[in-house]
């Protein structure tokens, strides 16, 4: 008997099997048969793209806000981030009083600034800004892993992920937004809080903040909106803005910046002998370019590892235009060749090349450290301010360069200048002071990120505080005795006074972003 053919449903029950997701929530749009949740579509994103001087933004209902962290989930699972990985943070401020204490919730991812701080400092140029959308993208493939966004960022936005060695963000699900689709955060919120809003961006920003207990906005411009119907508290603040966690190390950089102005501090004690027509034998400053030398190599060689992904570390010349990175790895990269320049011309007795070198050697070695000052003072970190910074790195490089000239004169048994107390003295006083400074705001009355970095130094940081005083003094006193030794004390002192550099910053972030 001849086979029938299947009749009408065995053929639509095998066309329904055969479909995918995709394509069978296509066909109830094309029967009009909305899904239940289609006013997300239409509320929660714009229906019509920016235009000129305009830009797409977050907005947040503070008033919808649970803190349920279904935007986290998310923005989570959509992007696929590792276990300890997150691009969407939900925290809390407090405040109010006693009688009427006051609590609120807040979600927030990037802000998508106008002027992005992350873009600015990226050496690479990993960073870009949509012209037609305004979101501010990250660059997986063009990222090194230096992290110098993360400092640059007042809001905590780029996240490292140890794994990949490279740094990422949230995009505000660029590839969703392009095709009508609202951002996973968005979507997922149950209570509607989240929206993403067409916003025209500013000429200028007003030193204002977006919310409690953040960065002022004047800086990178963001361009989130947080809004509510009853305005909050004034004296409101992040639930953990008292937390006295010590900020990550960066030990690498430690060790980069101790050396490398210990090694610009033997260059320009070279430099300045030869102008003041010193005693100082060719023997002595052959030691000193050979042992500056060294320092410069080692320093700038230590700054690698601090690299995420260090093979595509020859692209940092790349943000020369606007990141002090990139400035200051460009001027360090020149220095010991030009260094073992003046190694050659003090071996070979070249009389002639040997002021001209010297002094190119200083300049570069200078320039390099004012380059270190300006990568840290650009981040507007109060605990990082230009003066300060100024005053703690130009005072190691007094302070190392003199310690390790005073050990050179010494194993080479001839008399130093005296000239040289007069430079570490110098040195001394910086560090003293300015280091000094930066401990008596922990008697404020108000808090602030000075006051916060005071009191990691004075209670979180408390053993590597004292050791750092107790190696400067007695490293002043053991070196007119035994300069070697006495050199060593200090350059530990110095080395702990980075440490404590890097440590004892307040950082600025959003309310209970992640540590």
């Amino acid at each position: 008997m001849p086979l029938t053919s299947p009749n009408l449903i065995d053929q639509l029950l095998a066309d329904q099997q055969s479909l995918t997701a995709v394509e069978r929530f296509s066909q109830i749009h094309d029967r009009e048969e909305s899904p239940a949740q289609e006013k997300y579509y239409k509320d929660l994103i714009p229906l019509s793209k920016p235009g000129k001087g305009e830009q797409y933004a977050f907005e947040v209902d503070l008033d919808a806000c649970t803190g349920c962290k279904a935007c986290v989930v998310a923005c989570h699972s959509l992007n696929g981030l590792d276990d300890n990985e997150s691009w969407r943070d939900v925290g809390m401020i407090s405040g109010g009083s006693t009688a009427a204490p006051f609590q609120q919730t807040v979600t927030t991812a990037c802000h998508h600034c106008e002027d992005p701080a992350c873009m600015n400092g990226c050496p690479t140029l990993a960073y870009e800004k949509d012209e037609k959308t305004g979101i501010v993208r990250h660059l997986d493939d063009q990222c090194i892993g230096c992290q110098y966004c993360m400092l640059k960022c007042p809001y905590d936005v780029p996240k490292y992920n140890d794994d990949l060695g490279i740094v990422r963000k949230c995009d505000m699900c660029y590839d969703r937004l392009k095709v009508g689709e609202a951002p996973a955060c968005v979507q997922s919120c149950p209570s509607g809080a989240i929206k993403i809003k067409v916003i025209k961006q500013k000429a200028e920003a007003k030193e204002t903040r977006m919310i409690a207990g953040v960065f002022n906005s004047d800086y990178t411009k963001p361009t989130t909106t947080f809004r509510r119907k009853t305005p909050l508290p004034d004296n409101m603040s992040a639930a953990d803005a008292e937390n006295l966690t010590p900020e990550h190390a960066h030990l690498p950089l430690v060790w980069m910046l101790t050396l490398t102005q210990t090694g610009a501090g033997l260059f320009t004690l070279s430099a300045l002998f030869q102008f003041i027509q010193a005693p100082v034998s060719a023997t002595t400053y052959l030691w000193m370019a050979v042992i500056g030398t060294i320092f410069a190599i080692i320093g700038i060689g230590s700054s690698i590892l601090h690299l995420g992904s260090p093979l595509g570390a020859w692209r940092a010349f790349l943000g020369l235009r606007r990141s002090w990175l990139s400035r200051e790895i460009v001027v360090f990269g020149a220095w010991p060749p030009l260094a073992m320049l003046l190694i050659a011309v003090l071996y070979f007795k070249l009389d002639a090349w040997q002021l001209p070198v010297t002094i190119a050697c200083c300049a570069i070695s200078l320039l390099g450290v004012y380059c270190s000052v300006m990568v840290y003072a650009d981040t507007r970190r109060d605990f990082w301010r230009l003066d300060r910074t100024l005053a703690r790195f130009f005072g190691n490089l007094l302070i190392g360069g003199t310690a390790i000239t005073l050990a050179i004169f010494s194993l080479t048994s001839q008399p130093h200048p005296a000239i040289l107390h007069l430079t570490l003295g110098l040195g001394a006083l910086l560090r003293i002071t300015v280091e000094s400074l930066s401990l008596l705001p922990a008697r404020q009355s108000h808090w602030s990120f000075a006051k916060k970095s005071a009191l990691v130094q004075l209670v979180s940081l408390r053993t590597p505080l004292i050791l750092r005083w107790l190696c400067l003094f007695a490293g002043l006193a053991i070196i007119v005795f035994t300069p070697v030794i006495g050199a060593l004390v200090l350059l530990t002192g110095e080395w702990l006074a980075r440490y404590l550099f890097f440590r004892a910053v307040a950082a600025p972030k959003m309310p209970g972003s992640r540590e």
